[in-house]
């Protein structure tokens, strides 16, 4: 907890702005400006560490202390991320501008996340042979903004729950290996680019006991690549600040779990998920 805020605090002293947020009915937060989208603001509040994201639709103005306007009549005049102000306009020119070659500096904001998940099993462990009707696997992962985040390289705290269905053909009196699991642990990972590559590492408890899951993950930044390919429709426009939350991983897992009769069995699986980051 204590490195994010540092991390925080090292930001912020790179890119000081403060400013101040109006509300419709007056009210108002003084605090640090991390960041301006075209649906919201970022601001770290005086006397807190971490930032507040406020949404566009309940904001009146924004001006920094030194006097720039960056919102006004619920009108974004000025985005801002990273010590850079441009306009909305010029945002727009931007993406439909040839690809060059340069490098980009980034910094790891914390967030939280959310992620669906589907996997079928592809390697099964010798104790798990006798199930032969094998179900996809479906599972809902929570990434939390706690943890340690030091260049390119971050590991937080995640929460799963998952559920699998697997049973035996033409054997309607066996139980089936099936249930829900609940489980906590930590994703470190490291980002190349705006891609990244990260592992999970969970524990927690299965339908006849407790479980492991070891896997690896390829996380790509699906939404880019929507907004590159389609960031000219109106639609798309509209909603560009949520598109670009948008990630898909490409993942494998491996599952270590108990048996009702006391062992131990498990199996390798591959899937996809789908996450939004907030």
């Amino acid at each position: 907890m204590n490195k994010i805020i540092l991390l925080l605090f090292f930001i912020n002293m790179l890119f000081p702005i403060n400013g101040k947020v109006v509300f419709f009915d007056g009210t108002t937060i003084d605090g640090q400006i991390n960041s301006v989208t075209n649906s919201s603001v970022y601001i770290t509040p005086i006397g807190l560490d971490f930032p507040q994201e406020i949404l566009m639709n309940n904001i009146d103005s924004l001006k920094t202390n030194d006097g720039k306007i960056l919102v006004a009549s619920n009108t974004v005049l000025l985005l801002y991320d990273n010590g850079v102000f441009i306009s909305p306009a010029e945002k727009k020119q931007k993406r439909k501008k040839s690809p060059q070659s340069y490098e980009v500096e980034y910094v790891i904001i914390p967030n939280w996340s959310l992620n669906i998940y589907t996997g079928y099993p592809l390697i099964k462990a010798s104790s798990f042979d006798y199930y032969d009707d094998l179900s996809p696997v479906f599972g809902l992962s929570v990434g939390s903004p706690y943890g340690v985040y030091l260049g390119d390289f971050f590991m937080n705290v995640i929460a799963e729950i998952a559920y699998y269905d697997f049973d035996k053909l033409n054997n309607p009196g066996h139980d089936p290996f099936k249930g829900a699991a609940y489980q906590i642990g930590l994703s470190p990972g490291f980002f190349i680019g705006e891609a990244s590559i990260s592992l999970t590492l969970c524990t927690g408890k299965y339908h006849a006991g407790s479980g492991f899951i070891g896997g690896g993950s390829l996380d790509l930044p699906l939404g880019d690549f929507i907004l590159d390919k389609f960031g000219d429709n109106a639609f798309v426009e509209a909603i560009e600040d949520h598109i670009e939350s948008l990630e898909m991983r490409i993942t494998s897992r491996s599952n270590i779990v108990k048996k009702s009769d006391g062992g131990t069995t498990g199996w390798i699986g591959g899937g996809i998920s789908l996450g939004y980051e907030f």
